[in-house]
C-alpha cells in the first residue's frame, strides 16, 4: 500500500462530516482549525497516526500522507477507516 492515498467525491459538506465524524468516533484532530491542508492526529491504545492532508475543495479531492504511524497499524486499515468515514458522511 502506499502511503499517500486520494480520496474523490469530498463536497465540503462531506469533508465537514469526515472532520467531525473522526473526531467523535476516533478523537482524530484536524489541524489547524479550518484550514484546506495541515495534520490529522489520532492518539490510539497502541500509539499515534498522524497523516498530513490536503483538501482541494473544487476538485472535490482530498490527499492524505501517513507520517507516523504504530508498526502494528497497517496502512489499508487507515485507508480503510478514512473511506468508511467518507462513505458514511456521503449517506447521511
Amino acid at each position: 500500500m502506499a502511503k499517500t492515498k486520494s480520496f474523490n467525491g469530498i463536497t465540503p459538506a462531506i469533508w465537514e462530516c469526515v472532520k467531525t465524524t473522526s473526531f467523535k468516533e476516533h478523537g482524530t484532530i484536524y489541524a489547524p482549525p479550518g484550514a484546506a491542508s495541515g495534520t490529522a492526529t489520532t492518539n490510539t491504545p497502541v500509539g499515534e497516526v498522524l497523516l498530513n492532508y490536503d483538501y482541494n475543495a473544487s476538485a472535490d479531492t482530498v490527499n492524505y500522507t501517513i507520517v507516523k504511524k504504530p508498526f502494528i497499524v497497517g496502512e489499508g486499515t487507515i485507508w480503510d477507516g478514512i473511506q468508511d468515514t467518507i462513505d458514511g458522511c456521503s449517506n447521511s
